[in-house]
Formats: structure tokens, C-alpha cells, sequence
């Protein structure tokens, strides 16, 4: 498949993350130039052993944008072209365990990513053209959380710190 994140462009075949996989991609991630700038949170249907396309991986502390556009883009890349998993990779002014799922409080996150789109075969999977270009090809907008689809499951663990 052809998959389009924003002006990058790649092939991914289409598979489920093992943590086999993950373990060896966060290895290979945390050797990235000024990762250690940043709080490294892995969050979503990875953490609670859901059945899930995507690993989802939060980055938090004061942004350097030109910094953070190649830490994003480049563990998106190795995750797709080395390990055949999809990091689906952002970045967000609070850290992810100050949300609360289980109490339903809704918080505005200020949120930053690679593209303001994601299309898989010419069909938009994800829109965010209402967001404000930061820095090429990266982009940052609010967004309220848990979102209704979030505040419809039950959590059983909270963000892990990974770095």
C-alpha cells in the first residue's frame, strides 16, 4: 500500500506490531540525535494488548521544531522500512497520563504532527487541514481529549514513560 503522511511518501504492507518488533524499534529510536530533549510515552490499543494497526507514541517537553520534525519523520520511517510497523508518532504540550479516561474530563491537548493529512491508496484516512504549519511539513492544532470513541472503552493501564 501507498501511504502518504503529509509530503512523505511510502510502501507499507499492511501488518500487526509484535512487541518483538516494537522492543527493537524503541531500541534503534532511543539512539536518535536530542531524543533525550524529550519524554518518550507509548500510549493506545498497544499498551492494553488490543487488537491494533498502529503503536501509538507521544512526545512531550518544550518542542524544537526543526529537532522534532526529523525525530518524527525519521521514527515513523524506521518503523515502517525496518520493522514493518506503523509508529503512529506525535508530540503534545501535557504529558498523557494527566488525562483521565476513566473520569470522561475532557482537556485540551495542543497537538503536533508529521503532515497535515494521512492517505492509505488515495483514500484520507486522517484530515488535519485546519492545522497551523509550525515548521515544514509539521503541524500543530487543539484537540480535546479522551474523544468520544476513547470515552466508549475501558482502560485497564495508564501511559507508560518509556524515556
Amino acid at each position: 500500500m501507498i501511504w502518504e503522511y503529509g509530503n512523505y511518501k511510502f510502501k507499507w504492507k499492511r501488518e500487526r506490531p509484535t512487541q518483538e518488533k516494537f522492543d527493537a524499534w524503541l531500541s534503534d529510536f532511543l539512539k536518535f540525535d536530542n531524543i533525550k530533549k524529550y519524554k518518550v510515552w507509548l500510549t493506545g490499543g498497544f499498551v492494553e494488548d488490543w487488537e491494533t494497526w498502529d503503536i501509538d507514541i507521544i512526545l512531550t517537553n518544550k518542542p524544537i521544531y526543526s529537532e522534532l520534525q526529523k525525530i518524527m519523520i525519521d521514527g515513523i520511517i524506521l518503523g515502517v522500512t525496518k520493522y514493518n510497523i506503523f509508529i503512529d508518532l506525535t508530540h503534545w504540550d501535557i504529558e498523557p497520563y494527566k488525562l483521565n479516561y476513566k473520569t470522561k474530563e475532557k482537556k485540551t491537548v495542543y497537538k503536533t504532527v508529521i503532515g497535515n493529512k494521512i492517505v492509505e491508496n488515495g483514500r484520507m484516512i486522517t484530515n488535519y487541514m485546519d492545522s497551523i504549519e509550525v515548521y515544514p511539513n509539521l503541524y500543530s492544532f487543539n484537540k480535546e481529549y479522551p474523544t468520544e470513541r476513547q470515552m466508549g472503552r475501558i482502560y485497564k493501564h495508564s501511559p507508560m514513560l518509556l524515556h
